[in-house]
């Protein structure tokens, strides 16, 4: 909670005419985390349709097709 307490402790101190850029930044990161919720959602769900197709071998099998181990 260090980081927490030491951000309220500068928001405080901040006058009300910078609040306003400070709102924007978190709005921007809850933006941006948003987005990679998304994306890693849409990566997971073609790692699952990968691993339902028929064709689909594991990197171990690759490994062994090729003479690696």
């Amino acid at each position: 909670m260090v980081t927490k307490d030491f951000i309220l402790k500068n928001l405080d101190e901040l006058p009300e005419s910078r609040l306003h850029e400070v709102l924007d930044f978190i709005l921007f990161l809850r933006h941006r985390q948003t987005q990679e919720d998304l994306e890693d959602a849409e990566d997971i769900a073609d790692a699952k349709k990968s691993l339902a197709e028929p064709d689909f071998i594991t990197l171990t099998e690759m490994k062994q097709e090729l003479g690696l181990r």
